[in-house]
């Protein structure tokens, strides 16, 4: 598939790639669901517990109950991640996006593609730093132009709210980093970098369209 070519990319199929990531945390959306969820687990663990109890009485038996148990953690953990998938996708939990204050991270935060994918349904920001030409050539949907020399300047005439969520990225990672620190220095507080266009797998403009430039 190459580069502007139409994807599919369903909130169901997110659930299944990233599920807890450097960004979102999970909220369940009822009781009921929270109680599924630690009843699951319940389970789970008096299973291990009991295999636990059995590798501490029978110890001549200790290397294939340590083995039994060690099975028990891999299965548990692959139904774990099961188990949240299908609740996401049911609606019985729901990820809610964290801002760098709330996690505590001091200055931009460098995000995966799929992650700054999730923001972006948000009210957000997308800046790509590079040239104008690189920008005109290949951009993300969304997008506006604001070269990194340039950044400074035209970022204090938008006089944008200091918690404003700004997605930042480039035509080369280190010039992505730079722009996102530049707007950390000008006080924003929820910035994100997702390094080069060149990494980035889903839809992009290949040529100017109707997108924003500044």
């Amino acid at each position: 598939m190459k580069k502007g070519d139409p994807i599919e990319y369903t909130d169901e199929h997110q659930s299944g790639k990233e599920i807890f990531n450097e960004v979102f945390m999970m909220q369940y959306t009822s009781k009921k669901a929270k109680y599924e969820w630690n009843m699951f687990l319940y389970v789970q663990l008096l299973f291990l517990l009991i295999a636990m109890i059995l590798n501490y009485f029978f110890t001549s038996y200790m290397p294939y109950i340590l083995t039994v148990t060690i099975v028990l953690f891999i299965i548990c953990y692959y139904l774990n991640t099961k188990k949240r998938r299908e609740m996401l996708v049911q609606g019985k939990i729901k990820k809610v996006r964290l801002t760098n204050a709330q996690r505590g991270v001091d200055g931009f935060m460098t995000i995966k593609p799929a992650t700054a994918y999730e923001i972006m349904k948000e009210d957000c920001l997308i800046i790509e730093v590079s040239v104008r030409e690189y920008y005109d050539e290949m951009h993300v949907v969304g997008a506006v132009s604001i070269p990194l020399e340039v950044l400074s300047e035209k970022i204090d005439e938008m006089n944008l709210n200091p918690n404003k969520t700004i997605l930042v990225y480039g035509r080369a990672e280190e010039k992505s980093k730079q722009g996102a620190q530049l707007l950390v220095d000008k006080g924003f507080k929820d910035v994100y970098e997702f390094g080069s266009i060149m990494d980035w797998p889903f839809d992009v403009v290949l040529q100017e369209e109707n997108e924003t430039s500044l």
